[in-house]
């Protein structure tokens, strides 16, 4: 008779050792068919225990997974946003000083357009100020998602080499213009914001008259 693929067939002349293994191993299968208990493989308990253990690591992992991406993305936004902030800048420094050749310098409330100057077309602009309060979309909105703006504002080195607003009583914002009177306040500070919901970035210069 045959046992099973694995059996030899078994007839009269076998010897007697190999007929004893045979009923062995034929005993073996039957208690294992008889016993489920006996198989291997992972109980019950086992297969909840890894699914708990699975549930409590899936949300650690996807929070530090968004963690590491909104990273990335936020140091990327501000790569870019320094790019735009810097492109405008050069373009700002390309203008002149002011609309006026030489002293008496435009006053500082009046910083923005003059004359045909368009705020809405940066094309028209001559000088470093003309860029306050534009409206052209080329400059306030680089690119998608990205705002841009510029300030202008006069300033001088105090006594410890560090820059300082020009205020009203150093004259440096009355129309004479004669920088001599306020510790040579005849500079200017561009300052070009660049924002992003993801992150800001800005960059700052000085331009003289001189």
């Amino acid at each position: 008779m045959i046992l099973d693929p694995g059996f030899w067939i078994l007839d009269a002349g076998f010897p007697k050792m190999l007929a004893k293994e045979i009923k062995k191993r034929v005993r073996k299968q039957a208690s294992s068919i008889k016993d489920p208990g006996s198989r291997k493989g992972i109980t019950l308990i086992e297969m909840i225990a890894v699914i708990v253990v699975v549930g409590l690591a899936i949300p650690v992992i996807m929070l530090s997974w968004q963690d590491l991406a909104f990273r990335s993305g936020r140091a990327e936004v501000i790569a870019q946003a320094t790019f735009y902030a810097q492109e405008l800048m050069e373009e700002i420094k390309s203008k002149r000083f002011d609309e006026n050749d030489a002293p008496a310098w435009t006053n500082s409330a009046n910083f923005g357009t003059e004359g045909t100057e368009d705020p809405n077309d940066a094309d028209t602009f001559d000088d470093v100020d003309d860029f306050v309060g534009c409206t052209d979309t080329r400059v306030t909105n680089p690119a998608s998602g990205y705002t841009r703006s510029v300030s202008v504002n006069y300033v001088t080195l105090d006594t410890n080499d560090t820059w300082q607003d020009c205020t009203p009583s150093t004259n440096c914002l009355d129309d004479t213009g004669d920088c001599t009177n306020c510790n040579h306040c005849c500079y200017k500070r561009i300052n070009v914001e660049v924002h992003h919901r993801f992150g800001d970035s800005s960059v700052v210069t000085m331009v003289s008259g001189y």
